[in-house]
């Protein structure tokens, strides 16, 4: 076939189309808002998962994942430089661990997300300076380390792009640090402990030898990056710390014992980066190509409808010599214009779309590159507009070339064989639509689950902030409870407020604290089988303020002061799990001492439990010690409020500035919307499912609508005939509606086929129901069916009002 007769099917397609005003927008219309949503959710696969890091061969950039089992831990300081020390893979060897720091200076007060990193950090992952240099070996000794590389984002905010930024100087919690770079846009690597967020600057990372001794082998508080030298693999690189870590075991068996389970895998740094967004984006991907093939699905049953109103038409051309695949190839150009008009429009709003989701995601997902319309996205719209012409062209095409046309018309073999053909593509719509609803119900259960998990805290009306006290200005204990206790008193006192409290660490804000401890009076176990907990620092009235129930004994109060003996709080997961059978009360622990210098607690209390990482994740052991006994730098002001909470953080910012106004309040959020952003993931995955859900549904039913009226259109002279020898208007509805009833069943039985398979995929998002959930199975097909059938209900009033005799005579 020559390009000249292509054009010509080109052009008399588009004419033809043209007279079809009404068919031409509807598949235009469906087909580009699935095309749209496909290229824009392509557009973030994209960005996420596909686009290369913007460094120097970042397919070299490994990330070292730790773990004891399956539980992830960080790094010591010890341990990195037993790495750096007996690696021999790596050309480089970084480390880093987060440290957020209050500014000073001009304007207000600000909080701002930083890494303190090893002086070769950039050069690990490879990437320089967009200005000025980075860190030098000699500012990773203490002392030298008063200097910062900071963000574009940053450079743009504080200094309003001047390049004289360069050399200026910031004082980082009172401490003043020379500007010496500034990174590229875009870059802002802020990973902290297996988490995603933003940086906005990086300081050198110099350890204390106290730091760097043995006695902090056990703080593990560092994340691990490697430079892969030229010519080694993965595997070798494997290989060689699995025999750094075997050296571990020797040199420090109590510590690195195989029991623990301890590990360390090279793992490539976009795939660490990306990994807990991975399932869900490749979900969102796979619904929405569900979606676009249900789309053309519809245009495919559209034109097939087209095709056979048009039957005496082409078999008139036949007689007239036209050949079959003459009538295929105009077919397929009819199909191929309508699906190039709609990828136009489709590419229009994938480009707006892009650009929303770019604003919406720019903090919310570890993106290496912009979410936009680039050559990628740009070559993948092509091709799903290829596919989508194929998938609705090629049916019809195919009815127009097989079979003798003039018999067709004939014997109206051809209203037959188009009719199975848009059955077939009525079961495939259904199927696709069961699918994706019954992912949707599955994610709308197992969200209801985890909103009936009880926290084991009030989160309805309290709010909690951050703050951090510089260790400059607060190095003394006296210092640091003094001022939590007059940030407390003073919003105790304030009109509407209930309470108020401090903690170290709130639950469920994603800041953590947890280390091993002993127990009196029980031989030291090895180090891997100590028991462990989070521990926390918590003011008097916390238990009060977040509405955790005391068990037995007491709860801190004003007989806990920095002088009085020391005391702690246990949760019931502990004490069952330390003390079974036992009544605690009175037992002593010991997290903070050493075998030379005890520093003995005595249990004064047991308290709820409370879901202090994730609602989807039993509470674990906890410990609390009263904040006057240890207190921390940074902790979280907590108030329990009257009335409406939005007047809380003015209450909060008036109460720190009273107490310090070089200090600023970050974070401030309200406990119910903590619990909520533990599901958030969840939620969107499950509103996205659901709409590509509801949108198959209804091409679904529109697709089952539009066959069955066709149907009974050509139907009528053997409906009336049916009628004329004695069928009722009952039996003509029951064969209307037991015809598309029959295709709903095959389709709810091939999509649940299809959903028990993707169910497999969705594991990670289920929490308290199964895959194969009977329950969510059955309200889907019970609500497929009925809307199906509400479909079908309008074709089959209207056959049974058809008049016999009228019917008769057309025939």
């Amino acid at each position: 076939m020559s390009w000249d007769s292509v054009a010509l099917d080109l052009r008399q397609a588009a004419r033809g189309l043209r007279r079809s005003r009404a068919l031409s927008a509807v598949v235009v219309l469906t087909l580009g808002l699935a095309l749209a949503a496909s290229v824009a959710a392509f557009g973030v696969l994209d960005a996420v998962l596909i686009e290369a890091l913007p460094h120097r061969e970042p397919d070299r950039v490994l990330y070292l994942r730790h773990a004891q089992t399956a539980m992830p831990v960080a790094c010591s300081m010890p341990t990195f430089l037993d790495y750096r020390r007996d690696a021999r893979s790596f050309t480089r060897l970084s480390c880093s661990r987060p440290a957020n720091f209050n500014v000073t200076g001009d304007g207000e007060p600000e909080r701002l997300r930083g890494l303190l990193v090893s002086a070769d950090f950039f050069e690990t992952l490879g990437v320089a300076a967009a200005m000025g240099r980075t860190f030098v070996p000699e500012e990773e000794q203490p002392g030298r380390a008063r200097v910062l590389v900071i963000s574009h984002a940053l450079w743009q905010r504080r200094f309003a792009g001047d390049p004289r930024a360069l050399g200026a100087v910031l004082r980082l919690d009172g401490v003043p640090h020379q500007v010496v770079g500034i990174m590229p846009p875009g870059f802002a690597w802020g990973r902290a402990y297996g988490r995603e967020a933003i940086g906005d600057l990086w300081a050198p990372l110099a350890p204390t030898p106290d730091e760097a001794g043995e006695s902090s082998r056990g703080n593990e508080n560092l994340d691990v990056y490697a430079r892969l030298k030229g010519g080694t693999t993965l595997g070798e690189a494997q290989a060689d710390l699995d025999a750094v870590v075997a050296g571990l075991r020797l040199r420090h068996p109590r510590r690195y014992t195989v029991a623990s389970g301890f590990h360390v895998t090279a793992v490539p740094v976009q795939e660490e980066r990306v990994g807990g967004v991975r399932e869900g984006l490749v979900l969102v991907f796979l619904a929405v190509l569900a979606l676009l093939l249900a789309a053309a699905a519809n245009v495919a049953g559209l034109l097939l409808a087209r095709a056979a109103s048009r039957r005496h038409e082409t078999a008139l051309r036949a007689a007239l010599g036209a050949t079959r695949s003459r009538l295929a190839s105009e077919a397929l150009a009819e199909a191929t214009v309508l699906a190039a008009a709609a990828g136009t429009l489709g590419v229009a709003l994938a480009s707006a779309l892009c650009a929303i989701l770019e604003s919406i995601g720019r903090d919310a997902l570890p993106r290496s590159g912009a979410i936009a319309l680039s050559p990628r996205v740009a070559g993948f719209a092509v091709l799903a507009t290829l596919a989508v012409a194929a998938v609705s062209g090629l049916l019809p095409a195919w009815q127009a070339w097989r079979g003798d046309l003039m018999g067709r018309v004939r014997d109206a073999l051809g209203r037959h064989e188009t009719a199975r053909a848009r059955r077939a593509l009525i079961v495939a719509q259904t199927a696709l639509a069961t699918t994706l609803l019954v992912g949707a119900g599955l994610l709308v259960r197992s969200l209801d689950a985890l909103h009936r998990v009880a926290p084991g805290f009030r989160t309805d009306d309290v709010v909690a902030a951050r703050v951090r006290l510089p260790e400059t200005q607060y190095a003394a204990r006296s210092q640091r409870v003094g001022f939590a206790e007059d940030v407390r008193a003073r919003l105790a006192a304030a009109p509407g407020v209930l309470s108020a409290a401090v903690m170290s660490e709130v639950p469920l804000s994603g800041s953590a604290n947890s280390g091993t401890f002993e127990i009196e009076g029980r031989p030291t176990p090895a180090d891997a089988n100590q028991p462990h907990a989070e521990l926390w620092s918590a003011s008097t009235d916390y238990f009060a303020t977040m509405g955790i129930p005391l068990r037995r004994g007491r709860v801190f109060d004003a007989r806990d002061g920095s002088a009085a003996p020391p005391v702690a709080i246990v949760s019931e997961s502990l004490a069952r799990a330390c003390f079974p059978g036992v009544d605690p009360i009175g037992r002593r622990i010991d997290f903070q001492g050493g075998p030379r210098a005890r520093l003995w607690r005595e249990i004064v209390g047991v308290v709820g439990d409370v879901h202090d990482r994730r609602l989807d994740r039993p509470p674990g052991p906890q410990l609390y010690v009263p904040y006057a006994q240890r207190p921390t730098y940074a902790f979280s002001i907590l108030v329990r409020a009257a009335g409406s909470p939005r007047e809380v953080p003015t209450l909060l910012r008036e109460a720190v500035r009273a107490a310090d106004a070089a200090l600023p309040l970050y974070d401030v959020a309200s406990m119910a919307r903590l619990a909520r952003d533990t599901t958030r993931e969840r939620r969107a995955v499950r509103t996205v499912l659901a709409g590509f859900a509801a949108a198959a549904l209804l091409l679904s039913g529109l697709g089952l609508y539009a066959l069955l009226a066709q149907a009974v259109r050509e139907r009528v002279p053997e409906i009336g005939l049916r009628m004329a020898i004695g069928a009722g208007r009952a039996d003509v509805v029951r064969m209307v509606l037991g015809s598309g009833g029959r295709l709903l069943l095959a389709g709810l039985i091939l999509g649940g086929g299809l959903a028990l398979g993707a169910g497999h995929l969705m594991r990670g998002y289920l929490f308290g129901v199964s895959a194969g959930d009977p329950l969510t199975y059955l309200t889907i097909a019970l609500a497929l069916l009925g809307a199906g059938l509400l479909a079908c209900a309008i074709p089959a009033w209207r056959a049974s009002r058809v008049d016999p005799l009228a019917a008769l005579r057309a025939e």
